[in-house]
């Protein structure tokens, strides 16, 4: 049998959707949650006989079925608002109630020719429109800064083999000031250099620095927690020393077991013997000589120097001065890919992505002349990077098709990076089963190869996507899976993301206290790492927690912080996201012009760095802000931005729609109408508690208050997950239950907002795991 609804044309006998000419990638149960509501689409399907049929006798989770729901409505163009296919009958279970044609094929002559397809409407009547929404959405990061898509890879023991090298900081024992930069530098010249000619797969230099052990003197406990943490065959130290006007670079190389090389080199500068320490290491490896760069390009004693510099500067997140020691490499010598590339990352991570997209393209076109298969591949996954960052996911997977098409198989370090950002991508592009795949594969890797911290990488990763797919138990327990390996790796990064991501989590459901206390250790292992992008992302944050809590003076402190930073690092991206939050400080106070300026600020900030993925959220903000100054042209013109960005991308920004379009009808002065419909979207899902769900909650409880309508928000079961932790919440049920003539009810109330407020969990200083 075969059913139209719409577009989207569902095959029983061949398990197979189509919309258009395009097959819907949809797993078995999801297609057996789809058939079984097709059978009884005269009824609604109760919770017991949906779990029997999917699941047999296993016990499962309401949220397991919540994740199948979702995924069927994706498959069929539906979603958990308009429910125009399948809708949830409050009480009763799951009911088919979109339009359904069956398309029957007849029998084919004897002379083979195309037959037409014959239809005939089968009607269902319309269930009651009440629904329970499926999950909670969590703001969830994704890690991977670089590579991004993978096509088909061999097997596992293949992809282990070859040398995989952590090159470590550089003991400066010289005694000079002025040769801090050799810690970094030297490391992040090495790093650069070691891959080059193939055989090597190198730990990227951030990485490398992110593990505790990457960060000592290298002895032998700290050499076997780095190939514990990273799955490296080799691990790379470096020691220097000066003896009068030379320079002396001790070179330690040490494998698995007891096989380790030793040498001392001698010359004039530091940097020109970090070059030979290269050319050394792969000739006690046995690999092909290092390309010939001694005495021209980055072998350059004086352009080694300043390219060491700017990865130094560029490690320790001092992103001005890395763009001015990599320009010196150019002014030099324009044709320097290495220093070029360094030039285009640091412009990509300062939002001038139109700088950076060109150099990085003229750097893929030098890399593919010169065949040189590193370079091409960084260079296309920074081509990559700058088209997620303005939004342009299919640009994005075209340059990491390419560069996947020149990756080695055998270096499982870079593997893994490139299936994590494979599978965010997918997911973004809604090919959910192949996104699941390609983590799935990533964790297999990262396990097999020994690579903890391409375990804990994959794993935060995973709570994303488990988030995505309705699943907020899994994702947590994703997330502190992902803490627990990011910890026994020694990767403060991670550990420091996850973190963040985990008290973004808390927040977004509510629990302001717990997001607090996350953040806040978050923050700490930032500002010990000097992790600047963590720091300020991770300070703005903490600056949306705190503010119902009235902490104004540490807000002021943390504001000022990231100010200064985002000057001195010139990075708008930062200044965007301060204007966002200090925006909404001001709509706090009720001074909703000065949030607007804010926010138009913010707004041209993304929009100027090319930034769209930032806007639709902001452009929510703008609309309720216009809406209560009463700015009727500056609502429409903000909702009209965001609604061009929702119909691009209907899964992310649907659901505001309706919340959009309420505060469209109060600002034109239908202040009843508006109310009434944002009251029927929060009854169609009662019990939803994602981003939308929670504005939209917010916002009719302020009208329902303004309206005297208190008795309605007090009856709404859906404010309780607020009520524990949101000091917004509680503060409007107080002025509901003044209103309502409650004055006891209420005094209780705020004597425990009170308390709330001054919460231990605040303290600057609380620890808790």
């Amino acid at each position: 049998m075969r059913y139209r609804t719409g577009n989207t044309l569902i095959d029983l006998d061949a398990r197979e959707i189509r919309r258009g000419d395009a097959v819907v990638d949809v797993e078995a149960k999801v297609f057996d949650l789809i058939a079984l509501l097709l059978a009884h689409r005269d009824r609604a399907v109760d919770k017991r006989e949906l779990n029997a049929a999917l699941w047999g006798d296993r016990p499962v989770t309401d949220a397991a079925l919540s994740q199948q729901l979702r995924k069927a409505r994706r498959a069929l163009g539906d979603d958990g608002d308009a429910q125009r296919v399948i809708r949830t009958v409050h009480g009763r279970g799951l009911r088919w109630v979109g339009p359904l044609v069956e398309a029957i094929q007849p029998p084919a002559p004897i002379q083979s020719q195309p037959q037409a397809v014959v239809s005939r409407n089968v009607t269902a009547s319309r269930a009651r429109p009440w629904a329970l929404a499926a999950t909670a959405a969590l703001l969830l990061g994704v890690l991977a800064a670089a590579g991004w898509r993978l096509a088909q890879w061999p097997s596992h023991a293949r992809v282990l083999a070859g040398v995989r090298i952590a090159v470590l900081p550089t003991d400066d024992q010289s005694g000079d000031a002025s040769l801090d930069w050799t810690r970094n530098g030297l490391m992040g010249l090495m790093a650069s250099l070691s891959g080059q000619g193939g055989g090597v797969d190198v730990v990227a230099a951030p990485d490398v620095l992110a593990i505790d052990a990457g960060t000592r003197p290298l002895d032998a406990n700290s050499a076997q927690s780095l190939r514990a943490a990273l799955g490296v065959t080799h691990v790379l130290a470096t020691r220097l020393r000066r003896v009068g006007p030379l320079y002396e670079l001790d070179l330690h190389l040490i494998a698995a077991g007891a096989a380790e090389r030793q040498e001392t080199l001698h010359g004039s500068a530091p940097a020109p013997l970090a070059v030979d320490a290269v050319a050394q290491m792969r000739r006690w490896l046995g690999l092909d000589p290092l390309p010939d760069v001694r005495n021209r390009g980055i072998g350059n004693p004086f352009l080694s120097e300043a390219y060491a510099r700017g990865l130094a500067a560029q490690l320790h997140g001092d992103l001005a001065g890395a763009r001015k020691y990599f320009e010196i490499c150019l002014d030099q010598d324009p044709g320097l890919a290495w220093a070029r590339l360094g030039l285009a990352i640091t412009q990509g991570a300062t939002g001038d992505a139109a700088a950076s997209t060109d150099n990085a393209a003229k750097v893929a076109a030098a890399a593919r002349e010169q065949g040189n298969e590193e370079l091409l591949v960084a260079a296309l996954r920074e081509l990559g990077s700058n088209a997620f960052r303005r939004g342009d996911l299919d640009e994005a997977a075209r340059h990491l098709d390419a560069a996947l098409a020149d990756v080695s198989a055998n270096r499982p370090l870079m593997l893994v990076d490139l299936l994590v950002a494979d599978a965010s991508i997918e997911d973004e592009r809604g090919h959910f089963q192949r996104s699941r795949a390609q983590f799935d594969r990533a964790l297999a890797v990262a396990r097999e190869s020994g690579n903890r911290r391409g375990e804990a990488l994959v794993l935060v990763n995973l709570a994303s996507l488990e988030n995505g797919a309705g699943d907020a138990a899994a994702a947590a327990s994703m997330l502190r899976a992902g803490l627990d390996a990011a910890r026994a790796a020694g990767d403060a990064s991670i550990e420091g993301n996850t973190l963040a991501n985990l008290g973004a989590a808390e927040a977004n459901q509510g629990h302001l206290l717990d997001a607090a206390v996350l953040l806040r250790q978050a923050l700490a292992i930032a500002r010990r790492r000097g992790d600047l992008q963590l720091e300020m992302l991770t300070s703005v944050q903490l600056i949306w927690v705190l503010a119902p809590f009235g902490r104004d003076t540490e807000i002021e402190n943390l504001a000022k912080q990231v100010s200064a930073a985002s000057e001195r690092e010139h990075n708008p991206y930062w200044k965007a996201e301060l204007d966002w939050a200090i925006g909404s400080l001001a709509a706090r106070r009720g001074d909703r012009t000065a949030a607007l300026a804010h926010f138009e600020n913010a707004r041209g900030r993304y929009r100027d760095a090319g930034m769209t993925r930032n806007l639709a959220p902001l452009l929510a903000d703008i609309v309720e802000a216009a809406t209560a100054n009463l700015d009727a042209a500056r609502a429409h013109e903000a909702a009209s931005a965001f609604r061009a960005i929702a119909e691009a991308d209907v899964r992310a920004w649907g659901a505001w729609l309706p919340l959009i379009d309420a505060q469209l009808r109060r600002v034109d002065g239908d202040a009843s109408g508006a109310l009434a419909a944002l009251e029927a979207r929060l009854d169609r899902a009662p019990d939803a508690t994602g981003a939308a769900a929670q504005a939209s909650l917010f916002q009719l409880g302020r009208w329902q208050v303004a309206n005297g309508q208190p008795e309605d928000l007090l009856l709404r079961s859906a404010w309780q997950p607020w009520l524990e932790q949101h000091p917004d919440a509680i503060a409007l049920r107080v002025g509901a239950l003044h209103a309502s003539g409650r004055d006891a009810d209420a005094a209780i109330e705020q004597t425990r907002l009170d308390r709330l407020k001054q919460a231990p969990q605040l303290d600057p200083d609380a620890e808790r795991q």
